[in-house]
């Protein structure tokens, strides 16, 4: 059942029967739209704007307030966003939620992926809000957000089944053409083993760095790092190995070294780094300043500046090299597109 009746209740207004009705329409044609987009670049693009308008005050982009605006008044006329404010954050995180409701598929990089894992990275960054109803659909958000992504990492990583060869059959016409199913036979067989030999070769390269215990991009042995620059290294490393989103598996691989875990804010963080930043900047696809919403510690390691509401927060250093391995990994895929699975 729907959430929108209760998390229309956010603007503190009297809701009518009306009111749901025909933001739930203009909710349909937003994620029919959204989903639709297939520039990576847009897609982030869109996360950024629709996260923004989730945490902080409630004010959204002018873009998104536009688009709101738009497709409420084609079922409400008399709607403005500039009056509701809030009504803008409400129909874009309901319209993300309705492009959830589908079941990840083996691809591991669809349009709804992109949009899963960039509002989980925003949002995850982003300070609790203290009014509780909108804090609960941001948090409803943020939640569907990280168990799809991980659900997606999950199942594009099972290995496929080969079928048993069949017979071949060839048939021939009355002029004497030759035809066989020599080539579907030979696809059915061909292409699960093709995607199961890419799929060990992402483990075998990832378990081989695990095991090196030494930063290739540091050139120094892991327990001569601090611990936070140590996990967040490693989150780079591991990324740049992967073709799909991390899954579970490969967040524990990073967090192999965990001791002490202090706690650092960004600006902290960016201290323990110290003179390294500059070797795990050169390692970053370029455009991640673009969108800093999206890649805040990407961001922070490029400018050597720790900007955003959640910059001040302070974190684990086992959260901060999960964090670099989902950005990071989500920055290569977009930048050089997914490995051939």
């Amino acid at each position: 059942m729907s959430r929108l009746p209760v998390h229309m209740r956010i603007t503190g207004l009297s809701v009518s029967n009306e009111d749901v009705d025909s933001r739930q329409k203009a909710i349909t044609q937003l994620s029919t739209a959204w989903g639709k987009i297939k520039s990576p670049t847009d897609i982030l693009a869109k996360s950024a704007e629709i996260a923004i308008a989730l945490g902080g005050d409630g004010s959204p982009p002018a873009t998104l307030s536009s688009e709101v605006e738009s497709a409420v008044q084609k079922h409400a006329s008399a709607f403005l966003s500039s009056d509701r404010p809030l009504e803008v954050g409400i129909c874009s995180g309901m319209a993300f939620l309705s492009m959830m409701e589908s079941n990840p598929g083996a691809s591991g990089w669809t349009i709804t992926d992109l949009y899963s894992n960039a509002l989980w990275l925003a949002l995850a960054f982003q300070p609790a809000l203290q009014e509780e109803k909108r804090e609960a659909l941001r948090t409803e958000v943020l939640d569907r957000a990280r168990a799809r992504s991980l659900e997606s990492a999950t199942k594009a990583r099972e290995r496929e089944p080969v079928p048993e060869v069949q017979d071949l059959e060839v048939a021939t016409d009355d002029k004497a053409n030759v035809t066989t199913n020599f080539k579907k036979i030979a696809a059915g067989i061909i292409d699960p083993l093709r995607r199961n030999a890419a799929l060990d070769r992402e483990e075998l390269d990832y378990l081989w760095w695990a095991q090196l215990n030494r930063s290739r991009v540091l050139s120094r042995s892991l327990p001569d790092i601090p611990e936070a620059a140590r996990l967040v290294t490693m989150g780079l490393e591991g990324a740049a190995l992967l073709r799909r989103l991390p899954a579970d598996v490969h967040r524990e691989i990073v967090l192999r070294t965990v001791e002490a875990d202090p706690e650092l804010d960004l600006g902290e963080l960016l201290g323990v780094i110290g003179a390294d930043r500059k070797a795990l900047a050169n390692k970053i696809p370029a455009g991640v300043t673009s969108t800093p919403t999206i890649y805040p510690l990407l961001n922070a390691l490029v400018t050597g500046t720790a900007d955003g509401s959640g910059a001040t927060e302070k974190r684990r250093a086992s959260t901060w090299g999960c964090r670099a391995l989902l950005e990071a990994t989500m920055a290569h895929l977009v930048s050089s597109g997914p490995g051939r699975l």
